[in-house]
């Protein structure tokens, strides 16, 4: 009946807002399995992290008191068949802020974690479920029906689970403290809790007892509650939950009709809030997430044996390195990925490279930091996985700076490429043929143009391979030069050789005609003539005909001269304009501390007048004269 009204909401998996997970099953020849799917989920979270567990009988209500202590009526699936619902570990998939539960800011989350019901398949199989809860969880809560009261044998009884989860540690010194805190919860009960505290652990004399096996039982349970008192890190903690009003309980307990009932719940949870604000400490080590998470499936393997031996220290000491190792792969391939991002964008400058990979080492490095503090691993591990993890981050950064100084010898070679490419453009723009004087000017203004624009490409590049890049394109440009030289004086021979031989020509049908006539033919002499002059004015045009183009070269140099000398006249007007700006700020500069010097003196001028008006007043003047 307790359970009923939550069946029905469990029976609505779509409004389910968090869902368990199973976290342990029992499963064929007694063997203990973690489920991955819920282990991650602690494994996930680096941070602190506080296991609260509750356990008991079958049919006892322990999954509905976990919802009421989490708000939330949904989360474990509650029945009341005769059987027990629960199977194995459930975890809550969503670990909840203990500051919701009114514990303080900032500290551990907690995992809500509900067992199976004891006593359905037998002692040992419930130890094999119970023992790796119990040595991570901060808080243990065992629930119990007692409408009558508790009986010291029967909750002891069901305390012993935690007797022998205490003793499958192999020494005992490492099982003082072991477990969490443990509270009692007595269902149905309206008894004063602390008379119910003294009746479940309070020492009893053995010397009382009527008959030997009256003593024999408080033997056992003295040995139970000593046993308790030191597996536990705090004194148990007893509850009496008063009977609900009705035969099925309300989905949120707050609208329980029995007076009390909610309060006692609050109470409950201001509680346990409180406890669960401190991280739950394995051989004085703080538990995280990833801990617990790497932890259970060495305990799981650990209660493989029948008469299992734990050593708290030795599976801390392993867990540790293994999560240590864990946060190192963890922030390495987080390293990748950045460097990864890093890559797309090259090739980077060598400064700005640097200075990014300066940036990484420095964040990787606080957050190595950040995950190993949580752990706290021995001082000699902490140290070797520092050194370790630096050694690995430095061949990722040398790796990056490689694959950059491949892209800078690529990004040079294009630069070189595109500049080579330029340059003959400059070169190859100049019209031949021109006077020596001429080409060499246009040779010069094209050769600094070229070199300005190689400059402005090589800013990204190491001052080695822009030094090497940079001689490569003025070797180029050296060569373009020399063979613009030799072309312009190619060109200006075949001009002269055309205009010496094309001009002979009408010289030669002259001369030829003067001959004629001198030989005494005259009547060929006016054909000859006319044949020397139809010659000359065909021909002579044919000389002359570059004079155009010539003068045309000639005025574009002379245009190019203009431009280069209105740069220069300007450049020096912005140099003198500069020039002036500076010294108008100078002669101010020097007004102003010349004005700041003038009023010192005023200043002291003026105190000395005011001192001296005071001495005359008081008539006190022997100093003075």
């Amino acid at each position: 009946a307790f359970k009923a009204m939550g069946s029905m909401k469990a029976s609505s998996p779509e409004e389910v807002s968090t869902p368990v997970l199973k976290w342990l099953l029992l499963q064929k020849e007694s063997q203990l399995v973690v489920q991955e799917e819920a282990n991650d989920i602690l494994k996930s979270e680096t941070k602190h992290v506080n296991v609260a567990m509750v356990c008991g009988r079958l049919r006892t209500g322990k999954s509905y008191l976990m919802n009421c202590l989490l708000s939330s009526p949904s989360c474990f699936e509650v029945s009341s068949q005769a059987r027990s619902f629960t199977k194995g570990v459930d975890l809550c998939s969503r670990l909840v802020e203990v500051d919701e539960m009114g514990g303080k800011k900032g500290g551990p989350r907690v995992a809500f974690v509900d067992l199976e019901g004891q006593g359905d398949k037998g002692l040992a199989q419930d130890l094999k479920i119970a023992t790796p809860c119990l040595i991570v969880s901060k808080v243990v809560l065992l629930v119990e029906i007692c409408p009558t009261g508790p009986s010291s044998e029967y909750i002891l009884e069901s305390l012993q689970l935690m007797m022998m989860a205490g003793n499958c540690v192999a020494e005992r010194k490492d099982r003082r403290g072991l477990f969490g805190c443990l509270h009692v919860v007595l269902r149905d009960c309206a008894q004063d809790e602390a008379e119910c505290r003294g009746i479940i652990f309070d020492h009893e004399d053995e010397n009382s007892a009527e008959t030997d096996q009256h003593a024999e039982a408080m033997r056992r349970r003295n040995q139970t509650r000593k046993a308790i008192e030191l597996s536990f890190e705090a004194a148990p903690k007893v509850w009496c939950l008063p009977k609900l009003a009705g035969d099925v309980a309300p989905e949120d307990y707050r609208l329980a009709e029995k007076e009390g009932f909610a309060e006692k719940v609050d109470e409950i949870r201001n509680t346990l809030a409180q406890q669960l604000s401190e991280p739950k400490l394995l051989d004085g080590k703080p538990l995280t997430g990833g801990v617990i998470a790497t932890l259970m499936p060495e305990l799981a393997e650990a209660m493989r044996s029948d008469e299992p031996a734990l050593n708290p220290p030795n599976l801390v000491a392993r867990v540790a390195a293994m999560e240590v190792q864990r946060a190192v792969e963890d922030l390495l391939r987080k390293g990748r990925e950045d460097l990864d991002a890093t890559c797309s964008r090259l090739p980077l400058s060598e400064q700005e490279l640097q200075k990014e990979l300066e940036a990484f080492r420095d964040q990787i490095a606080q957050d190595l930091a950040l995950r190993l503090a949580p752990l706290a691993p021995a001082e000699g591990l902490a140290a070797e996985s520092k050194e370790d993890f630096s050694t690995k981050v430095d061949a990722l950064c040398q790796s990056i700076v490689q694959k950059n100084n491949d892209a800078l010898e690529q990004k040079a070679e294009k630069i070189q490429s595109c500049q080579r490419t330029e340059a003959e453009k400059l070169v190859g723009a100049i019209c031949l043929p021109l006077a020596a004087k001429d080409l060499e000017a246009a040779l010069e203004i094209a050769k600094a143009e070229a070199l300005e624009k190689l400059d402005a490409s090589l800013v990204m590049l190491t001052p080695k391979l822009a030094e090497r890049t940079k001689q490569g394109v003025y070797c180029h440009i050296l060569e373009l030069v020399e063979d613009k030289r030799k072309a312009n004086a190619f060109a200006l021979h075949r001009r002269r050789t055309r205009l010496a031989t094309l001009s002979l020509a009408p010289l030669l049908c002259i001369v030829l005609a003067f001959g004629i006539i001198l030989a005494g033919q005259p009547a060929d002499c006016d054909e000859s003539l006319a044949v020397a002059g139809i010659a000359g004015l065909i021909v002579n045009p044919l000389c002359w005909r570059h004079v155009p183009e010539v003068q045309f070269r000639k005025a574009e140099n002379a245009r190019r001269q203009a431009e280069e000398a209105a740069k220069s006249k300007l450049l020096a007007e912005k140099e003198r304009l500069e020039e002036a700006r500076l010294e108008a700020i100078r002669r101010e500069e020097e007004r102003a501390e010349r004005e700041a010097h003038e009023n010192r003196q005023l200043a002291l001028t003026g105190l000395g007048s005011i001192g001296l008006a005071w001495a005359l007043l008081r008539r006190d003047l022997a100093w003075f004269r």
